[in-house]
């Protein structure tokens, strides 16, 4: 049975840029490594971190897709600053599902995102594209 996805709306990606202000100031700490030496979960996120997965699940950014196989793609992405600025809704849809899901398997993963800033440019992109809709969508 397929999958019945939401679809991105105008809202869903107000309430996902209304995150861009966190990941833009500096300083935050977006997750704390455990001390103890706990084998499946080293990291704790912050709930502002956990809020934003949540809304990128509920909003419709995390989709269904061959992520494993477009990891390569995901990387020449977020490692290159002019690749994103013609990336579209889908692309940025793909992009954030393949960092989210990578977390699973490279826990620390969401952890770095910010520091390096991918998640600030895959959002400032997002925005970009918003800006570019008519509020009635």
């Amino acid at each position: 049975m397929d999958e019945i996805l939401k679809p991105t709306t105008v809202h869903s990606i107000d309430k996902v840029l209304k995150f861009l202000p966190i990941f833009e100031q500096g300083g935050y700490e977006f997750a704390k490594r455990r001390c103890e030496a706990d084998p499946f979960h080293y990291y704790n996120y912050s709930e502002e971190v956990i809020q934003f997965e949540q809304t990128l699940y509920n909003e419709g950014f995390i989709i269904p897709f061959d992520w494993g196989k477009w990891q390569d793609e995901a990387e020449r992405l977020v490692s290159d600053p002019n690749a994103l600025k013609t990336a579209d809704l889908k692309t940025l849809q793909k992009l954030l599902t393949t960092q989210v899901r990578k977390e699973r398997f490279c826990e620390g993963h969401l952890a770095a995102m910010p520091r390096e800033h991918h998640i600030t440019a895959i959002l400032h992109r997002l925005k970009e594209i918003r800006e570019q809709m008519p509020d009635s969508l």
